[in-house]
């Protein structure tokens, strides 16, 4: 179950008094000991066990909003093994399912569907009003106009999911007594309260089919070391350092932020496109860069938002859903070629990253991967995201033997 931390947070000056790194878990007696042992990258069981203590524990990335734009869109998802149902039950409204008819449990669809007013079953067209509540069940009593009393229908109700909708994304979370959403997510919602993110105008998306383990999607995400070294293109390689630690709740969301990045590191399009909201003048140079625990990745500037979200199918697969957002108002003509250009150079920084994942995949069948040596002047915020899946899984930290699989 997601729940805040009370551990303060402490943040120690770089060398140079520019930037700050946190006072997280690694230290020079750390080298040498993983976190989060190398089985727990490549074994099915171990894969079988986060899905359940750390996908369904919580609140977790389910989709996207504009998936469902048009009322009775309908799009199934699987999250912790579970199938689901997004619903867009009214304009201004998400609904989240549990995609099993209340008669014998069959799934309601296995592809995105647009329903008119019912979604059906095809079994024996149970159907469901888009608020999920019973609609007909023909010949409930073996008449023709047989159907079930207002208790039964009420009882028959589509079994709901705790469901949030917030930056275009859409959370769920099945833990059997959820905290509310703001209550998780609330100091990030905060954080970035100047932005209005009812403007969010779907700039591009791409899915990315990998060959790896969900964990190494987000400790990628989190090294900010590679980038001079991987992403060359992003600009002068003190401008990629120019980094400070971030961590807005130690147990759910940790990452970075480039105070000056917009403007230290290469541009990204020709034109200014319009800010996302009321940007404080203080804001307009900056990017945040942060995982939102377990699977949602984001990040953020002035005019252009992304996101990468995780949706992890074993131990050695994960689908990445990328997509990048910009204001509404970028929506004309004259900004075509500015997104045209912002997309090209995010979708091509993914790409750049995916050799690299594949060969970490391929390291953490080695046994050298239980004795790895995170540095704590770079990598505290990626132990701490280690820390985290350690804790919920309930992995040890460095003591268990390797478990190399054939």
């Amino acid at each position: 179950m997601d729940t805040a931390s009370t551990t303060p947070v402490t943040y120690i000056p770089t060398a140079s008094g520019k930037n700050v790194i946190v006072e997280g878990p690694l230290t020079e007696a750390t080298l040498g000991t993983s976190i989060v042992p190398a089985y727990a990258y490549t074994d099915e069981e171990a894969f079988a066990h986060e899905q359940q203590t750390i996908f369904r524990s919580g609140w977790s990335w389910a989709g996207y909003a504009h998936w469902i734009p048009n009322v009775g869109d309908v799009r199934p998802v699987t999250i912790a093994g579970s199938p689901l149902l997004l619903v867009r039950s009214t304009e201004d409204e998400i609904k989240v399912f549990h995609n099993s008819c209340r008669h014998r449990g069959m799934v309601l669809t296995e592809e995105p569907i647009e329903v008119t007013q019912r979604i059906q079953c095809a079994y024996h067209c149970w159907s469901y009003n888009l608020d999920g509540s019973l609609a007909a069940a023909p010949y409930f009593t073996r008449e023709r106009r047989g159907n079930p009393s207002p208790e039964a229908k009420e009882r028959l109700h589509l079994l709901p999911v705790a469901a949030a909708t917030w930056a275009g994304m859409i959370f769920v979370n099945l833990s059997d007594d959820p905290r509310p959403f703001l209550e998780s997510a609330g100091p990030l919602v905060e954080r970035w309260s100047y932005i209005d993110f009812d403007r969010l105008h779907l700039g591009a998306e791409r899915e990315f089919d990998l060959a790896v383990n969900w964990k190494l999607c987000v400790e990628n995400f989190l090294d900010f070391y590679h980038l001079p070294f991987v992403h060359p293109q992003v600009g002068p390689v003190a401008a990629s350092l120019d980094v400070d630690d971030v961590v807005i709740e130690p147990s759910l969301i940790v990452g970075g932020s480039y105070p000056r990045g917009a403007v230290g590191k290469a541009k990204k399009s020709e034109d200014q496109l319009p800010y996302l909201g009321d940007v404080p003048d203080d804001k307009k140079e900056s990017q945040d860069i942060f995982c939102l625990f377990p699977n949602a990745l984001v990040f953020l500037e002035a005019d252009w938002f992304q996101v990468i979200a995780l949706d992890p199918r074993s131990a050695t697969h994960t689908v990445e859903h990328m997509a990048v957002f910009v204001d509404k108002d970028a929506d004309d003509p004259r900004f075509a070629e500015s997104i045209s250009s912002l997309v090209e150079v995010l979708f091509h920084v993914n790409e750049q990253d995916i050799p690299f994942l594949y060969k970490l995949q391929a390291g953490r069948r080695s046994v050298g991967s239980d004795h790895t040596s995170l540095v704590e002047h770079w990598d505290q915020i990626t132990a701490m995201f280690q820390t985290i899946v350690a804790s919920r899984a309930g992995y040890g930290t460095g003591s268990e033997a390797a478990r190399v699989d054939d």
